[in-house]
């Protein structure tokens, strides 16, 4: 039943209503007291709303200029008292990945991998997983890259993922990205 859920949760202007939270663009924060979340993003950004797609999804904008987008699901689950740490191995299956692979392929980018490993977020249990993939311009001699950092946790009988995505961002930009990316996972709270 675990493996079921977390396939199915993984697979703007003033106030606006997301879901059953509230995205305030003029301060960047989301917060959604159903589910017991604040998520302060970097305020000095303009965050535009994204359009929702799945009935799972919380939060989704994007920041044109970084090129970064975020987005924050909830799934229902059964069970909240596994600890979602015994599941590390299947975030690096192929099942798991297979979406990555084939998100990277219509792209037209090479799928370099996902890495999961054991993490915390707002003290809570969570695997972080990174999944790369690039693609190559020869004509302007550049490497373009597209990382999807998410941590999946469980909480209050809902698996949580929270992603922070470079949907475009130089080689060379990389480490500045890991810096932006560490800093909006730091805004996220939840009870």
């Amino acid at each position: 039943m675990f493996l079921s859920i977390v396939f199915v949760a993984i697979s703007i202007v003033g106030l606006s209503q997301t879901s059953s939270g509230i995205w305030n663009s003029k301060t960047a924060t989301y917060t959604n007291t159903v589910h017991k979340i604040t998520w302060q993003l970097i305020e000095d950004l303009e965050w535009v709303r994204r359009p929702i797609l799945e009935g799972s999804t919380l939060l989704k904008v994007r920041n044109d200029d970084t090129k970064i987008l975020i987005k924050l699901g909830a799934t229902k689950t059964e069970s909240s008292d596994e600890d979602v740490w015994d599941y590390i191995q299947m975030f690096e299956s192929p099942e798991f990945v297979k979406p990555q692979k084939q998100l990277a392929a219509h792209n037209g980018m090479e799928y370099i991998g996902t890495k999961a490993v054991k993490s915390q977020l707002c003290g809570i249990h969570a695997v972080k997983t990174r999944a790369d993939m690039k693609k190559h311009f020869p004509e302007y001699e550049q490497t373009v890259h597209s990382i999807e950092i998410t941590y999946s946790l469980y909480r209050n009988s809902y698996i949580y993922t929270v992603t922070v995505t470079a949907l475009s961002v130089l080689e060379e930009e990389i480490p500045d990205f890991d810096k932006i990316a560490t800093m909006i996972f730091n805004g996220f709270k939840i009870k």
